[in-house]
């Protein structure tokens, strides 16, 4: 409950003078921007105002997914002085009226840290709370999937609300997602429409508008200036309007987040800019990544929305590839990193390679197959699953690789890769011409037949329908799997795991080149997937192996003690 007189922004402010050592720099820096503001003669902080605003957000915006769904939002004191600071600071104009100072809010958090709940709760004001009539609402984002997590909340909050649904039109398209909403209302016989609406990349349509509030979500995520500038140009003949700009630190330099960015924490330094509130929760200069004292200073919501167990579960992903740190840093940590190309470094692969896998005549094994056509190497991936001398699961990976030898002086120096060489050691086959000889290919999947337990064919269904028709016809059991981040993210996950573990062993030094050339892509949802396209050299060995480790991350599963003894006793009976 927001009890009245209750300077809430002082609380926290206190709170962080207190307690310096727990907050960021970027904190202490904005609560000292707060306290020099407070001796300032021309303007002042207006409390009843201020805890107005809180109170709105208290009243009406609710929890919608997770344990707390369906509770009224109960907002944290860090919060609390975010929007204290956004709608308590006053000035008269030259109009001689008092107007709000702030006219743009750039908060950045680390993810799962509420801006969900900040974002609802400042829309909801501007459009419900604020008596502003006939105001202009938008959310807007990179794309639209990325909008609608912003808009949903919102439109949910209405539904949820008898007092703020009655006299709100909510429109919706294809699956129930939201495009907008209007607030129809009448005060003293005048009919006046407030507006909600959802954008993404396209601002066409903006000009002759004055839109009383914009919401950037995730701004680190545009990479185009274009919908920033004109909706902050659309705000200049306002007399209060606001900009929410709430975001999560992101990769590269070139995004639109990194530029306001950059803007707002200058204005931290110089506090050159009264129109620009900023709150970064961020590492300071020379920290330690691993410390978890770090991990608390940036995270407001710590046991709260945010746990250290959750954070510990991320910890061990990022120390597995240099992406998996890049996200952890970005993320979890609220910082900039730069975009990290190659999802594996050196040093955490080269390991994998070994001289010999020892005789796996006979063994249970997995094809994978990544077939091209001319450039690119078509590659067949012998994943077998098997365990070492104390029952521990590890996956040992066989591979041969199928080349055109046509201008094979060009493709050396191309690649930096010794083909013949490589050749000659029984790790790639040539092709004749300029192109990848599927016969060859499939008298290979026969040899391998011969040799191996071959259980089953998991395949790229680009270009290789043919072949498996041959491979079918064989009685092999063969797997379409197709190169989308909602099928392959899992047996990504898996892969960086058992690198990391070292359980994964290969003879074959280009799977290790292929492997270190892996870049990703990911999707909104954060699954992921090899991508080709932004690669700069060949990864076909790891897409491969990939493919069949789809089916072998799924059997590696340690001996128990137990079973493991039994086994020994059948060995030596």
């Amino acid at each position: 409950m927001i009890e009245p007189g209750i300077n809430y922004a002082d609380l926290y402010a206190k709170e962080v003078l207190r307690k310096k050592s727990k907050y960021p720099n970027s904190i202490l820096k904005a609560v000292k921007r707060y306290r020099k503001w407070q001796k300032r003669r021309d303007i002042w902080f207006d409390v009843n105002r201020a805890n107005e605003m809180l109170d709105f957000v208290q009243s009406f915006v609710r929890h919608v997914k997770g344990p707390l769904a369906g509770n009224l939002l109960e907002l944290e004191l860090w919060e609390m002085f975010v929007f204290s600071n956004m709608y308590g600071w006053y000035h008269t104009n030259e109009k001689g009226k008092d107007v709000r100072v702030i006219r743009e809010s750039y908060t950045q958090v680390p993810k799962k840290n509420g801006k969900t709940a900040i974002a609802a709760g400042a829309l909801l004001y501007a459009m419900y709370g604020e008596g502003e009539l006939g105001a202009d609402c938008y959310a807007a984002a990179s794309d639209y999937e990325q909008a609608q997590n912003a808009a949903e909340p919102i439109a949910q909050t209405i539904e949820n609300s008898k007092e703020l649904s009655e006299g709100t039109q909510i429109y919706k398209g294809v699956n129930g997602s939201v495009s907008g909403a209007v607030y129809t209302y009448k005060i003293n016989g005048v009919v006046y429409k407030n507006k909600f609406k959802v954008l993404s990349k396209n601002t066409k349509g903006l000009e002759g508008k004055n839109p009383h509030f914009v919401l950037n979500d995730e701004l680190h995520a545009q990479e185009n200036m274009d919908m920033y500038d004109n909706l902050k140009s659309a705000q200049i003949s306002r007399e209060q309007p606001m900009m929410l700009n709430v975001s999560t630190a992101g990769k590269g330099s070139s995004s639109v987040g990194m530029r306001v960015y950059k803007y707002a924490k200058h204005v931290l330094e110089n506090d050159d800019d009264d129109s620009l509130f900023v709150a970064i929760w961020e590492p300071n200069k020379k920290f330690d990544w691993e410390d978890r004292k770090v991990w608390e200073m940036v995270n407001p919501n710590i046991g709260i929305s945010v746990s250290m167990e959750q954070l510990e579960t991320e910890f061990k992903k990022a120390k597995r590839s240099a992406h998996s740190k890049a996200e952890f840093l970005s993320k979890h940590l609220n910082l900039f990193v730069n975009s990290a190309d190659n999802y594996f470094e050196q040093e955490q692969v080269e390991h994998v390679l070994v001289d010999n896998l020892g005789d796996l005549s006979g063994e249970p094994c997995y094809l994978g197959l990544d077939l091209s056509k001319t450039t690119d190497l078509t590659c067949v991936s012998l994943n077998f699953p098997t365990f070492d001398e104390n029952g521990r699961a590890i996956l040992k990976v066989k591979q041969m690789y199928f080349i055109p030898n046509a201008d094979i002086d060009f493709r050396e120096k191309e690649d930096n890769v010794p083909y013949r060489d490589l050749s000659e050691k029984g790790f790639v086959t040539f092709c004749d011409g300029k192109m990848i000889n599927q016969e060859q290919i499939f008298e290979y999947i026969i040899e391998c037949m011969d040799l191996y337990d071959v259980q089953q064919l998991n395949y790229d269904p680009a270009m290789s329908q043919k072949l498996i028709e041959k491979c079918e016809n064989l009685g092999l059991e063969c797997i379409s799997v197709n190169q989308y981040p909602t099928v392959l993210n899992a047996p990504i996950d898996d892969s960086e795991r058992i690198i990391y573990e070292k359980r994964l062993f290969t003879d074959n030094p280009l799977f290790v080149y292929c492997t270190l050339n892996v870049v990703v892509v990911t999707n909104l949802n954060g699954m992921k997937a090899p991508s080709k396209r932004q690669s700069k050299k060949k990864i076909d060995g790891f897409v491969a192996f990939l493919v069949a480790h789809k089916e072998t991350m799924m059997l590696l599963e340690d001996i128990s003690e137990e079973a493991m003894d039994d086994l020994i006793s059948d060995i030596y009976r």
